[in-house]
């Protein structure tokens, strides 16, 4: 019998609670304690197994060796299951428009006017737009993140990992309030889930390679979300490397520097593919966040904002 039976057979109420899988705002991590501890079924440290997993997937391994020398870098199992298991939880972005919400962007639209009007001949996208993403986002640079974001991606390297792959499978069960006949279909999708996130993290540490060796930023000193995205706007470093863009011609793209969040989330927008209908709009958004609710909280706050 595998540890999740075992549990759900033992204590089958677990499957009833009203236990979520990630919350909205999740406590903060402890990236310290026994992140370093290894693991007893294999004898090496976690981050020594998620830099093997790296190299695998063709991550430079000189930059694996050095983010792993960084003090900062730390392993938490909390990422690989809030990356891995959050499309178990409906996220409620309808607070985003709400009074305060509304507020917000409509004196955010006021202070910067003449640059989010240039940004709107330039790419099309509208102000409220602009003002509006970087709410959700980020409450305009007000809620960054202070996670260290090269621990995440290290992290999340391990969702295939067995010991990983059973945890996750027991929070969606539990989160989701389903019994144990459901074990093995959850398990599979978690374990597919766990195969795309592995690879994507590895994405993400080449982009940050890139990152460094371009000198743009110090990609050992990023903090960001529980996802690795970071600055005002929550790129991911790939998004970085795609669509940021040096909105106030400093020579830096810095996504902490309001004129070039806002340059970036119109260029972001734009390329992908934002227009004048309802459904190209939608398209683009959904791109930024894979969410209908995402979507609907972005252009609500906006219209509302008008």
């Amino acid at each position: 019998m595998s540890l999740i039976s075992s549990i759900l057979s033992i204590v089958p109420t677990l499957a009833l609670m009203s236990v979520a899988v990630l919350t909205v705002n999740e406590p903060p991590l402890n990236m310290q304690g026994s992140d370093r501890t290894p693991s007893s079924s294999t004898g090496v440290t976690y981050l020594s197994r998620a830099a093997r997993i790296a190299r695998e997937h063709g991550v430079d391994s000189v930059f694996v060796a050095s983010l792993l020398r960084s003090p900062q870098t730390s392993f938490n199992d909390r990422f690989v299951r809030m990356n891995v298991t959050n499309y178990a939880q409906k996220t409620d972005y309808s607070h985003n428009h709400n009074d305060r919400g509304v507020r917000k962007v409509r004196e955010f639209t006021a202070k910067h006017d003449t640059v989010l009007n240039r940004i709107d001949s330039l790419y099309g996208v509208p102000p409220y737009v602009v003002a509006a993403l970087l709410w959700v986002e980020s409450k305009h640079g007000t809620v960054l993140g202070k996670y260290h974001v090269a621990s995440v991606y290290l992290s999340v390297l391990l969702s295939c990992e067995p010991e990983f792959v059973e945890q996750n499978t027991l929070a969606v069960m539990v989160g989701m309030g389903r019994d144990s006949t459901k074990l093995d279909s959850i398990k599979r999708y978690v374990e597919q889930r766990a195969v795309k996130k592995m690879k994507w993290a590895a994405d993400q540490i080449k982009a940050l390679r890139v990152i460094d060796q371009r000198g743009i930023l110090d990609a050992y000193m990023l903090y960001g979300s529980w996802a690795g995205a970071f600055g005002m706007s929550q790129f991911l470093p790939s998004s970085y490397l795609s669509w940021a863009v040096d909105g106030d011609n400093n020579g830096v793209i810095d996504l902490n520097d309001i004129d070039d969040a806002m340059y970036s989330v119109a260029n972001y927008l734009k390329c992908n593919g934002w227009g004048q209908t309802s459904s190209q709009q939608r398209a683009a958004v959904y791109h930024y966040n894979n969410s209908s609710a995402y979507v609907d909280a972005v252009l609500t706050l906006a219209r509302k904002a008008r």
